[in-house]
Protein backbone atom coordinates (compact mmCIF):
# COMPACT_ATOMS: atom_id res chain seq x y z
CA UNK A 1 0.00 0.00 0.00
CA UNK A 2 1.44 3.38 -1.05
CA UNK A 3 2.17 5.75 2.03
CA UNK A 4 0.26 8.62 0.40
CA UNK A 5 -3.47 8.48 0.67
CA UNK A 6 -5.91 9.82 -1.40
CA UNK A 7 -6.71 13.31 -1.13
CA UNK A 8 -10.10 15.11 -1.72
CA UNK A 9 -9.49 18.55 -2.83
CA UNK A 10 -12.47 20.85 -1.60
CA UNK A 11 -13.25 24.03 0.11
CA UNK A 12 -13.35 23.94 3.88
CA UNK A 13 -16.38 24.14 5.59
CA UNK A 14 -16.51 27.91 7.05
CA UNK A 15 -15.41 27.63 10.60
CA UNK A 16 -18.44 28.32 12.68
CA UNK A 17 -18.36 31.61 14.86
CA UNK A 18 -19.71 32.41 17.93
CA UNK A 19 -21.83 34.94 16.50
CA UNK A 20 -22.94 36.30 12.91
CA UNK A 21 -22.58 39.56 11.31
CA UNK A 22 -25.78 40.63 12.57
CA UNK A 23 -24.61 40.06 15.88
CA UNK A 24 -27.03 37.28 16.66
CA UNK A 25 -25.45 33.64 17.18
CA UNK A 26 -24.18 31.38 14.51
CA UNK A 27 -26.12 28.63 12.72
CA UNK A 28 -25.19 25.50 14.31
CA UNK A 29 -23.27 22.61 12.85
CA UNK A 30 -26.05 20.64 11.12
CA UNK A 31 -25.23 16.90 11.44
CA UNK A 32 -26.70 13.97 9.43
CA UNK A 33 -26.79 11.03 11.63
CA UNK A 34 -26.78 7.41 9.98
CA UNK A 35 -27.14 4.57 12.40
CA UNK A 36 -29.28 1.74 11.80
CA UNK A 37 -29.88 0.96 15.55
CA UNK A 38 -32.50 3.13 17.02
CA UNK A 39 -31.44 2.70 20.77
CA UNK A 40 -27.47 3.92 19.69
CA UNK A 41 -29.15 6.82 17.25
CA UNK A 42 -31.13 8.23 20.14
CA UNK A 43 -28.21 8.32 22.42
CA UNK A 44 -25.89 9.42 19.66
CA UNK A 45 -28.34 12.41 18.88
CA UNK A 46 -28.98 13.24 22.94
CA UNK A 47 -25.17 13.79 22.88
CA UNK A 48 -24.65 16.09 19.83
CA UNK A 49 -27.74 17.86 20.56
CA UNK A 50 -27.12 18.71 24.42
CA UNK A 51 -23.67 19.87 22.87
CA UNK A 52 -23.37 23.71 21.98
CA UNK A 53 -23.61 24.30 18.50
CA UNK A 54 -24.92 20.98 16.98
CA UNK A 55 -27.86 20.11 15.11
CA UNK A 56 -29.30 17.01 14.35
CA UNK A 57 -30.62 18.41 10.72
CA UNK A 58 -31.93 15.07 9.98
CA UNK A 59 -31.17 11.22 10.78
CA UNK A 60 -31.01 7.78 8.59
CA UNK A 61 -31.13 4.32 8.91
CA UNK A 62 -29.33 3.37 5.72
CA UNK A 63 -26.09 4.60 3.16
CA UNK A 64 -28.70 4.62 0.64
CA UNK A 65 -31.28 7.45 2.55
CA UNK A 66 -28.20 9.14 3.72
CA UNK A 67 -26.98 9.74 -0.09
CA UNK A 68 -30.21 11.14 -0.73
CA UNK A 69 -30.30 13.15 2.40
CA UNK A 70 -27.22 14.92 1.12
CA UNK A 71 -27.91 15.35 -2.46
CA UNK A 72 -31.24 17.06 -1.13
CA UNK A 73 -30.05 18.82 1.55
CA UNK A 74 -26.49 19.19 1.70
CA UNK A 75 -25.52 18.88 5.82
CA UNK A 76 -22.27 20.34 7.19
CA UNK A 77 -21.50 16.80 8.69
CA UNK A 78 -22.31 13.37 7.72
CA UNK A 79 -21.88 11.02 11.05
CA UNK A 80 -22.28 7.05 10.29
CA UNK A 81 -20.67 4.16 11.08
CA UNK A 82 -17.95 2.48 8.63
CA UNK A 83 -19.92 -1.04 9.49
CA UNK A 84 -22.57 -0.34 7.84
CA UNK A 85 -25.71 -3.30 7.73
CA UNK A 86 -26.84 -1.99 3.93
CA UNK A 87 -23.76 -0.92 2.03
CA UNK A 88 -19.89 -0.48 2.10
CA UNK A 89 -19.29 2.65 3.95
CA UNK A 90 -16.59 3.79 1.62
CA UNK A 91 -18.52 3.75 -1.37
CA UNK A 92 -21.48 5.57 0.62
CA UNK A 93 -19.29 8.72 1.79
CA UNK A 94 -17.91 8.84 -1.89
CA UNK A 95 -21.14 8.96 -3.23
CA UNK A 96 -22.15 12.11 -0.21
CA UNK A 97 -19.22 13.84 -1.26
CA UNK A 98 -19.87 13.51 -4.99
CA UNK A 99 -23.47 14.53 -4.45
CA UNK A 100 -22.55 17.15 -1.85
CA UNK A 101 -19.44 18.82 -1.74
CA UNK A 102 -19.78 21.23 1.16
CA UNK A 103 -21.05 18.00 3.28
CA UNK A 104 -17.75 16.10 5.22
CA UNK A 105 -17.60 12.71 6.73
CA UNK A 106 -17.11 11.66 9.88
CA UNK A 107 -17.04 7.74 10.17
CA UNK A 108 -17.02 5.75 13.24
CA UNK A 109 -15.09 2.52 14.11
CA UNK A 110 -16.28 -0.23 15.93
CA UNK A 111 -12.88 -2.33 15.17
CA UNK A 112 -9.26 -1.94 15.85
CA UNK A 113 -8.47 -3.91 12.22
CA UNK A 114 -5.53 -2.04 10.72
CA UNK A 115 -7.19 -2.29 6.98
CA UNK A 116 -10.75 -0.95 8.18
CA UNK A 117 -8.72 1.78 9.88
CA UNK A 118 -7.02 2.86 6.52
CA UNK A 119 -9.80 2.02 4.60
CA UNK A 120 -11.81 4.69 6.54
CA UNK A 121 -9.05 7.15 6.02
CA UNK A 122 -9.00 6.77 2.25
CA UNK A 123 -12.37 7.14 1.83
CA UNK A 124 -12.12 10.76 1.68
CA UNK A 125 -13.82 11.05 4.95
CA UNK A 126 -12.51 13.78 7.41
CA UNK A 127 -13.14 12.26 10.53
CA UNK A 128 -12.92 9.02 12.06
CA UNK A 129 -13.45 8.32 15.87
CA UNK A 130 -13.88 5.09 17.51
CA UNK A 131 -16.76 4.03 19.52
CA UNK A 132 -14.55 3.39 22.34
CA UNK A 133 -13.47 6.86 22.97
CA UNK A 134 -15.26 9.02 25.00
CA UNK A 135 -18.15 11.43 23.93
CA UNK A 136 -15.87 14.61 24.20
CA UNK A 137 -13.61 12.82 21.27
CA UNK A 138 -17.13 12.63 19.14
CA UNK A 139 -17.52 16.10 19.96
CA UNK A 140 -14.10 17.85 19.37
CA UNK A 141 -14.04 15.69 15.75
CA UNK A 142 -17.24 17.37 15.10
CA UNK A 143 -15.62 20.79 16.01
CA UNK A 144 -12.41 20.58 13.89
CA UNK A 145 -14.06 18.42 11.13
CA UNK A 146 -16.55 21.42 10.61
CA UNK A 147 -13.30 23.45 10.47
CA UNK A 148 -12.60 21.87 7.72
CA UNK A 149 -9.60 19.95 8.86
CA UNK A 150 -8.94 16.36 9.78
CA UNK A 151 -9.55 14.63 12.51
CA UNK A 152 -8.14 11.01 13.37
CA UNK A 153 -9.08 9.87 17.14
CA UNK A 154 -6.26 8.47 19.33
CA UNK A 155 -6.78 4.66 18.58
CA UNK A 156 -7.03 4.74 14.82
CA UNK A 157 -4.10 7.54 15.06
CA UNK A 158 -2.06 4.62 16.95
CA UNK A 159 -3.35 1.52 14.12
CA UNK A 160 -1.72 4.57 11.29
CA UNK A 161 1.54 5.18 12.88
CA UNK A 162 1.68 1.23 13.77
CA UNK A 163 1.48 1.06 9.92
CA UNK A 164 3.32 3.65 8.67
CA UNK A 165 5.88 2.57 10.52
CA UNK A 166 5.63 -1.34 9.99
CA UNK A 167 5.06 -2.11 13.52
CA UNK A 168 1.96 -4.76 14.16
CA UNK A 169 -0.36 -2.92 15.94
CA UNK A 170 -2.14 -4.17 19.14
CA UNK A 171 -5.49 -5.73 19.05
Amino acid sequence: MSLFLKMRHTNPIPAHKSRNSSGGHAAPIRVLLVEAHHMCRDALARLISDSAGFQIFASADTGSEAVDICRHSAPDIVLMPIELEDADAVEVTAEILRVSQQTEVILMQRSRDENVTMRAIQSGALGLVSTRAPASGLVEAIHTVAQGRSYVGPIALDVVTKRLANIRPTR
